[in-house]
């Protein structure tokens, strides 16, 4: 498998295919990010293809060195907000469907995880669309917070406070309105 350096490098060159394989190999992660802030999946899979559209027409103001996922998950997340803020409506909790991978051994385990993991990101987006898409990529997508403060644009002691402000509200969430997985998440 070819690197993010070599596939952007022969994308530059005009080769589709390699701008193909960028597009396969982050889609998935784009699409999650703007789910979490849009809270719909088609508006959501509209801003992701829109990520990846704005990606291909600046891919030569990328910066070698640069962490590329990172770069790219900024464009999501702007895109995010900009349709959040073109919208201004009221986002309906039920709008919101997720699936996740469970990694429990027993069959038992794999529902439970899965119910949990539903609950969960049910519960993550009662939360502002900001806290809820710096939350989904600290603890789902594993980013620093050096790389969320890239990302959003803001210095990384706010986003150590819109973390902290967000981990609370969440737990505020699950203990009201979650109950089943506030007794597995919150301690």
């Amino acid at each position: 498998m070819n690197t993010d350096t070599q596939l952007i490098s022969e994308s530059l060159k005009g080769s589709q295919f390699a701008l193909g394989q960028l597009i396969e190999k982050y889609q998935n992660q784009m699409y999650s990010v703007c789910l979490s802030i849009l809270k719909r999946p088609d508006e959501a899979q509209e801003a992701a293809q829109d990520t990846f559209i704005k990606m291909h027409k600046s891919l030569n103001a990328f910066k070698e060195g640069s962490k590329f996922s990172s770069w790219l998950y900024k464009i999501a997340y702007r895109t995010s907000l900009d349709y959040l803020r073109k919208r201004k409506k009221t986002i309906d909790i039920e709008e919101v469907s997720f699936s996740l991978e469970s990694k429990g051994d027993g069959q038992d385990d794999v529902m439970m995880q899965s119910e949990l993991s539903e609950q969960l990101l049910k519960a993550i987006a009662h939360l502002n669309p900001d806290e809820a898409g710096i939350i989904r990529m600290f603890y789902l997508e594993e980013m620093t917070i050096k790389e969320l403060a890239d990302i959003t644009g803001n210095s990384i002691s706010n986003v150590k406070v819109k973390l902290f402000r967000g981990r609370k509200k969440l737990a505020e969430i699950i203990k009201t309105k979650f109950e089943n997985i506030g007794s597995y998440l919150i301690k």
